[in-house]
């Protein structure tokens, strides 16, 4: 087995342990991590590891995002700051999150950072409303349906959220240039479409000339000339959050980059794909939203974070990884500094890494009293083209 997988091991075992106090005091902040650890899966009975020299992939985000937010209380308790800190495996069969809330260990807890999804979403939702304890969602761009629960906290913006700003952006750079939206006949690319139909309905009409193009699941490059300009500059947005479907049109558009001009747009999903500096895709200009961004090896933060991610995990960190640092520190920082009313303070930029989060209160209904949740409303438009992603917001 190679280091990074000896390391893995050792942290889960560490984290069989179930709870991490980082400093055993009352007087310090008190910070709640909820991870997907999946620890039933990994070991058995008698505490041996299951997979021998394996790693099953579905337990590595909940570890990056840890070994991430690990690394950040390190700096923390370097700078001084002191913090009681406990951690939670959130797929814990034997032991939900219901059973940790009732036996009282979240009762004195003065926040809980979730890399969750789903119905752990949801429950630490509603326990944070109940015990009155801000949950910072960390991962999740979902609100679950939830309402007039002013302690939950979305730091991934939603899709609708992202969706705004990508229009926003087509409105003011595209206005006369030939738009078309791929997108399959089904529920789930019809909602990105009527998201975007919202959005460009004035009451002169339509702002934006968007062509909507079905394409079956198979499909084939010419599928897609068929529906360009080869006199203008073509904007084909991809209207599906499917990854194959999404994956079709990125190979497909590269192929065509030779007699058409075309500017690929795609989803906010489109930040996992790894596969997006392939040779073959050099020339063919991909935006697409994310909640955070990496500007790369060339500024100082990113380059000492990944030596020493790299030394503990003996691997490149993950924009998990980065996530789970930035988010920790962050929030570590706001309570630490007396910020009891956290949500009154949730833009402070003191402390920020990378990422100047824009949180805001959500109504769903004008006459709301109270916030249904605060979510952070920052995205950043990016561009991967000729080897460099940058910035374009």
């Amino acid at each position: 087995m190679n280091k990074s997988g000896i390391f893995i091991i050792g942290l889960l075992l560490l984290f069989c342990k179930n709870t991490i106090a980082q400093v055993p005091s009352s007087n310090h902040p008190r910070i709640a991590f909820f991870v997907p650890l999946y620890l039933d899966s990994a070991f058995d009975a008698s505490g041996k590891y299951k997979w021998g020299k394996t790693m099953p992939r579905y337990i590595n985000a909940g570890l990056e995002f840890y070994n991430g937010a690990n690394i950040a209380l390190d700096s923390l308790n370097n700078e001084g700051v002191q913090l009681n800190v406990q951690v939670y495996d959130a797929k814990n069969a034997k032991q939900s999150i219901y059973n940790i809330a009732d036996s009282g260990a979240l009762d004195s807890t003065d926040a809980i950072i979730g890399a969750v999804s789903g119905k752990e979403y949801l429950d630490l939702a509603t326990i944070a409303k109940e015990k009155k304890i801000p949950f910072i969602s960390a991962t999740y761009p979902n609100d679950g349906g939830i309402s007039e629960n002013p302690y939950v906290i979305i730091v991934n913006s939603k899709l609708n959220t992202h969706l705004q700003v990508l229009y926003n952006y087509m409105l003011r750079n595209f206005g006369t240039h030939k738009l078309v939206m791929f997108r399959r006949q089904n529920g789930a690319d019809d909602r990105v479409t009527e998201v975007f139909k919202s959005l460009n309905t004035s009451a002169a009409g339509e702002v934006l000339n968007i062509k909507t193009v079905l394409l079956n699941n198979v499909f084939s490059a010419d599928d897609i000339a068929s529906s360009l300009d080869g006199d203008r500059e073509n904007i084909i947005i991809c209207g599906s959050l499917d990854d194959n479907f999404a994956r079709n049109i990125i190979s497909n558009a590269a192929s065509l980059i030779t007699k058409y001009k075309i500017t690929l747009v795609g989803m906010p999903t489109w930040e996992d794909y790894t596969d997006l500096t392939r040779p073959e895709l050099r020339e063919l200009p991909i935006i697409y939203s994310s909640s955070f961004f990496n500007p790369g090896q060339e500024n100082n933060w990113v380059k000492d974070f990944t030596q020493q991610y790299g030394r503990n995990a003996y691997v490149t960190p993950t924009e998990t990884a980065f996530r789970g640092f930035e988010i920790t520190y962050l929030f570590a920082h706001l309570l630490q500094d007396g910020k009891s009313n956290l949500t009154s303070h949730l833009n402070d930029t003191t402390h920020t890494i990378l990422t100047n989060f824009d949180f805001k209160p959500v109504y769903k209904s004008k006459s709301s009293k109270i916030p249904d949740y605060y979510e952070n409303k920052r995205v950043f438009i990016v561009k991967q083209w000729n080897d460099e992603l940058s910035r374009l917001n």
